[in-house]
């Protein structure tokens, strides 16, 4: 039996290569995912505007960027966004509305609507939903209270809400809306929906917009209704029309810096987690390659080489025997082997006839005067041996292996029982 141990160390590499290729390529999913916000990027930019994502190696300013998108998350249990630097908590909760006065920026903040596991299966149902109670926590955070949230009783809800320059037809399902009875004074409504508000701007704060549910702007939603062009309306109005710079889509909370530092190339500190860039979707899949080949390249050359031989001696003939061997064996492979046979019976009754009458005989003539001398002799053998190889050389390659096996013995046993003498 042969050695298990290669083979189950291949098994091993393929199951590590495909949980590598599994874990990593889905790590870094999320922005293609349902909750994800790469279709909005994408849009925006074949729509003319420009979009920059948030990276913990590149310092923002706020001269760079026209509009700042902040999808905010919900920390306490499932994520349904990537988490927040430490560095931005460090800042303080607030610090997206300080900056938004300080740099009169045009700030959209997108409030959670669903757990994180409709981003890894794909399933959004009314199970997978946070508890609104969640929603206002996430509002006092950044300062923000005292507002009421409510969703529709139906599974889809349309509407047209009124956007820079004419109404827009779009579709929620179970559409989240700030409940109009309990606005806190000092918010205005600029869009909405028959059972609610749906995007707020404060007086106190007028750069800070609150948009209730993130279906309008991620990938799940953008593919109903309108809604991608409700996307690209409520992206223009709250930019400017005549703006030119990007937009910043902020997910990673770190702070915005009032001009663009100077040595921004030199300042930058690695981590470990740097490490994990090499091995993303699709570097995970050409590493995963790798690890199949390398496993594949080292079971087969395990198998075919064996221990070093001791003696040197007889290592031509053993070459020869084995290429013979390897030989026959495509021959069989290929279904081959009864041809084979009846050549290998044709030439060797022409070598007999060429010892017996001399050069010039080893053709059918002279295979013909071998069985008469033979059949002078002993007509018995001879008429069986001619029998077998006329059996072989006209019919070897219609035999069964069982046949062509049993016409050979009778071929071998009755050529070894007759004296051909010499001429």
């Amino acid at each position: 039996m042969r050695n298990s141990g290669p083979l189950l160390f291949l098994g091993l590499l393929l199951a590590l290569a495909a949980l590598a290729v599994f874990a990593l390529s889905r790590g870094s999913d999320f922005d293609r995912s349902a909750l994800g916000n790469k279709g909005l990027e994408s849009w925006l930019q074949a729509k003319g505007i420009p979009v920059v994502r948030s990276d913990p190696h590149v310092a923002r300013a706020r001269s760079e960027i026209s509009l700042r998108i902040i999808p905010l998350s919900i920390r306490q249990g499932e994520a349904v966004a990537p988490q927040a630097n430490e560095e931005a908590d460090d800042a303080g909760p607030e610090s997206p509305i300080r900056e938004s006065n300080r740099y009169a920026l045009p700030t959209l903040i997108i409030l959670p609507k669903w757990q994180g596991s409709v981003s890894t299966d794909g399933i959004a149902s009314k199970s997978r939903l946070v508890d609104l109670a969640d929603i206002g926590s996430e509002l006092d955070k950044i300062g923000y209270s005292d507002f009421g949230f409510a969703r529709s009783s139906t599974d889809f809800e349309a509407a047209q809400p009124q956007l820079y320059p004419q109404p827009i037809s779009i579709a929620l399902y179970q559409a989240q809306t700030f409940e109009r009875s309990s606005l806190p004074g000092g918010w205005e409504e600029l869009a909405g929906t028959p059972s609610g508000a749906l995007l707020l701007r404060g007086e106190d704060d007028p750069n800070i917009y609150l948009l209730s549910d993130p279906d309008l702007l991620n990938n799940h939603g953008l593919a109903l209704a309108d809604n991608a062009s409700f996307a690209v309306s409520l992206v223009t109005l709250l930019r400017g029309a005549g703006e030119k710079r990007p937009v910043y889509l902020d997910t990673s909370g770190l702070p915005l810096d009032s001009k663009k530092p100077a040595d921004e190339g030199r300042t930058y500190e690695r981590s470990a987690s740097d490490f994990k860039r090499f091995f993303a979707y699709p570097l995970s899949v050409i590493w995963g390659v790798l690890l199949v080949v390398a496993a594949i390249c080292f079971w087969r050359g395990a198998y075919r080489f064996g221990p070093a031989l001791n003696e040197t001696s007889g290592n031509i003939e053993l070459s020869k025997t084995a290429a013979i061997d390897a030989t026959a064996r495509l021959l069989r492979l290929s279904g081959n082997d009864g041809r084979m046979t009846g050549q290998f019976v044709l030439h060797l009754l022409a070598d007999k006839a060429q010892l017996v009458f001399g050069p010039g005989a080893g053709n059918e003539a002279g295979i013909e005067r071998l069985f008469q001398r033979l059949a002078r002799r002993d007509q018995a053998a001879a008429k069986a041996l001619h029998s077998s190889a006329q059996a072989l050389i006209d019919r070897g390659h219609l035999m069964t292996r069982a046949n062509l096996h049993r016409n050979l013995e009778t071929f071998r046993k009755s050529l070894g029982s007759i004296d051909l003498g010499s001429r």
